[in-house]
């Protein structure tokens, strides 16, 4: 094999997804082989001085620091990767655009629309001089996702009717659990409405390639206050006696109407008992339907009114044969199973690839205009919330 390129690779975030993207990066040289880049794990950033470097030497990055302009300012630094809260993705983002390095962050997009258009902006500007983004929508490189994708395109379910998704979880249920960040609408935006329903309405996008032209929503909050946890955390901790307003929504349901005239419906909550996190995606059309469930990752449900009447039914399609399934062959024979890491090796595969190749992002991967048509939306679905009323997207 010939010399590949390095590129060197800077992380604002060790928690949860900092630690995925990190697995993701270091696999990327060994199972995508030839690699089109081998990343080099040059600092990570976080708030904590001493768990940032303790995931510096776990993780295998060179440095750790609590300044993320550090990363921005190094010059070996050619990627950046921004895993950190919603409050601290336009800022970083738009400094490592303007610095020229590659960029890949998070969804949502930001914390808020005026944040997103200011992300896009920075975004077209920089692919002007060459610099990729992306948004970690990842689910959209699951191979069964990319088998449904396909689907539709080839119109094996005809025109599309309805949409449906529901993202359930229930991590939220003990009213004793700590108030994380992701319940303080300063830093997170909102609650499962742009953490979970912001994958739907993406995926919405994607799946079908329609536009949404008026939404309407609404979102509550069971619990309206936790305890203060008694130290930083990300998602568990202990809470302590005092306690704290929870300033986002713990649910949120909405519908919408694609340009097509079909129909959606999507919805999250933190509050599904006994679901630890499915993800059901529907797709109704006038020649078949497609249907995929997270937990089931390697599957998709497919119907389809071409076949004999007699044999007519949902049928179960295991997706692991490399000739005919998109990322699949870079992993193990058919049968052999992949999991959800598997998404966030494929999109950084995609992202550094797309770097390293000068190819286009879109459309399998989201661009910061993908992010911000669902940060549009969003805002869309909060103002619904708010006045209890349709809202047309050509208002947003």
């Amino acid at each position: 094999m010939e010399k590949v390129k390095e590129i060197g690779v800077g992380m604002l975030g060790y928690a949860f997804m900092g630690k995925a993207h990190t697995n993701a990066f270091k696999k990327l040289s060994y199972m995508y082989y030839p690699p089109p880049a081998i990343p080099v794990l040059k600092g990570i950033c976080g708030r904590s001085e001493s768990a940032v470097q303790e995931s510096a030497k776990r993780f295998g990055y060179e440095y750790g620091t609590t300044d993320w302009k550090k990363l921005i300012e190094d010059p070996e630094i050619e990627l950046f990767d921004n895993n950190g809260p919603n409050n601290v993705h336009a800022e970083p983002c738009i400094a490592a655009l303007e610095a020229g390095k590659h960029t890949i962050v998070e969804k949502p997009l930001a914390l808020n629309l005026d944040e997103a258009r200011q992300m896009a902006e920075a975004a077209k500007k920089a692919a002007a001089k060459g610099v990729k983004s992306m948004v970690s929508f990842s689910n959209r490189f699951s191979p069964a996702v990319l088998l449904a994708k396909r689907l539709i395109e080839e119109g094996k379910i005809g025109n599309i009717y309805h949409y449906r998704a529901a993202f359930l979880q229930d991590w939220l249920i003990d009213p004793e659990f700590p108030l994380a960040w992701r319940m303080d609408k300063s830093v997170a935006g909102s609650g499962v409405l742009g953490d979970l329903n912001a994958h739907s309405l993406d995926m919405a996008r994607f799946l079908t390639g329609l536009e949404i032209t008026e939404v309407s929503g609404v979102t509550e909050t069971f619990i309206k206050e936790r305890p203060i946890p008694l130290e930083a955390s990300g998602l568990s901790g202990k809470g302590g006696s005092e306690k704290g307003p929870v300033t986002v929504d713990d649910a949120s349901l909405a519908m919408f109407r694609f340009k097509n005239g079909g129909l959606g419906t999507i919805e999250a909550t933190r509050f599904a008992t006994g679901r630890k996190s499915l993800w059901q995606i529907e797709v109704y059309g006038s020649r078949g339907a497609i249907q995929f469930e997270l937990t089931e990752n390697n599957l998709l449900q497919y119907f389809s009114m071409d076949d004999p009447l007699e044999t007519q039914g949902f049928r179960t399609i295991l997706v692991t044969e490399a000739a005919v399934h998109d990322w699949v062959k870079h992993w193990w024979p058919p049968g052999h199973m992949l999991g959800w890491e598997h998404h966030h090796c494929h999109t950084i595969f995609h992202f550094v690839n797309s770097v390293a190749n000068n190819v286009d992002v879109a459309p399998w991967g989201a661009t910061f205009e993908d992010g911000l048509e669902v940060q549009r939306l969003l805002t869309a679905l909060e103002i619904s919330n708010n006045e209890k009323s349709w809202i047309p997207m050509s208002e947003i």
